[in-house]
C-alpha cells in the first residue's frame, strides 16, 4: 500500500463524528485534525491515528466510532421510489 502525502489538512473545531466520517468517505486520502483529540490521517477512506498516540483509549474509542460511520454510510443504499 503506498500512501501519498498530502499537503491538505482540514480542522474540525468540535468532534462531530458523522461530519468527520462524510468527509473522510468523500475525500479518501490526507490529513485531519479535530480539536480536543488530535491529528489523524485519512487513508483509503478509513481514518487513522498517528502511532505516538493511537494506544490512548480515548483516541482508539474516536477512530473506531468513525470508521463505523464511515462503513455505514458506504453501505447505505439509496431510497427507492
Amino acid at each position: 500500500m503506498k500512501i501519498n502525502r498530502s499537503s491538505s489538512l482540514r480542522v474540525f473545531k468540535k468532534y462531530q463524528p458523522r461530519q468527520i466520517a462524510k468527509f473522510a468517505k468523500g475525500f479518501f486520502n490526507g490529513r485531519i485534525f479535530i480539536a480536543g483529540l488530535g491529528r489523524f490521517r485519512i487513508v483509503e477512506g478509513k481514518i487513522v491515528a498517528y502511532k505516538n498516540v493511537s494506544s490512548e483509549q480515548k483516541i482508539r474509542i474516536a477512530v473506531s466510532e468513525m470508521n463505523k460511520i464511515v462503513a455505514e454510510l458506504s453501505q447505505s443504499k439509496p431510497a427507492s421510489i
